[in-house]
């Protein structure tokens, strides 16, 4: 997902220059590795030029610690032009990362605008990030299948908990996970050959039994599909597609 910051703070009495033409041409990028380096595209859809730095950073690194990777973004500096575009690409040494699974990666993007000339006005720098997930050649199963392999479980003693366990070597990026039609989490990522335990409400504690999960799950190109599931009590249960057109019923799959 692109999140932008703003590095500069805002002064209320000041105006701004604008900011963020900037665009990458997708939310996300594979890096498959039976090829030696991945590429994405930005373009500069305004009618200014400007300059754009990239970097790579190990997202499981704390933050504002630094870590070298065996990758390397190039241009890592380069102005566009006016309606510009720049195919930026990304490239791996060849060793250094896990062969077993996929590695996850953030891509950021640094906007500098030029200087402005006018009087009390600020030039606002924009950074863009998206997920990388470097993916070794060799693994087993398919990306695109795995979350119907992730494995849930409601346990209903006390006031019940919800888990769900990733047996894949893939990132499972899930949204909207709600029981009964009652949120559970907006956004939740799963990692592979993890566990996660998330928090209910009383509200679904007391119905989950005999309800419903439903989520959405994210694509390798940031698409949506959609996967539901009849809650089992105490028993692992998974997830399956829903058939196009299907309407959503609480309670039901």
């Amino acid at each position: 997902m692109i999140w932008k910051t703003v590095v500069c703070a805002l002064v209320a009495f000041f105006s701004s220059d604008a900011v963020a033409v900037v665009s990458l041409a997708g939310t996300r990028l594979i890096f498959d590795g039976r090829f030696p380096e991945a590429a994405i595209e930005v373009g500069n859809p305004g009618s200014d030029q400007v300059l754009i730095q990239a970097w790579l950073a190990d997202a499981n690194a704390p933050p504002g610690g630094k870590s070298t990777l065996p990758f390397v973004v190039t241009p890592h500096l380069a102005q566009l032009p006016a309606k510009g575009r720049q195919m930026m690409r990304v490239l791996y040494e060849g060793v250094g990362m896990p062969i077993d699974r996929e590695s996850l990666l953030h891509l950021y993007v640094l906007e500098v605008p030029r200087r402005s000339e006018a009087n009390q006005r600020l030039s606002i720098a924009v950074r863009q990030r998206i997920n990388v997930f470097y993916r070794p050649k060799g693994l087993t199963g398919d990306p695109a299948q795995a979350a119907q392999m992730l494995a849930w479980h409601w346990r209903a003693a006390g006031r019940g908990t919800l888990s769900v366990r990733n047996p894949t070597p893939f990132h499972v990026v899930l949204q909207r996970l709600a029981l009964n039609g009652i949120e559970v989490t907006e956004d939740l990522m799963i990692k592979p050959f993890s566990e996660r335990t998330l928090p209910v409400t009383g509200s679904v504690s007391d119905q989950a039994a005999s309800g419903s999960l439903n989520f959405k799950a994210l694509t390798d190109y940031g698409g949506q599909r959609e996967f539901c599931a009849n809650v089992l009590t105490d028993t692992p249960f998974n997830a399956r597609l829903r058939r196009p057109g299907a309407q959503s019923s609480i309670g039901k799959c």
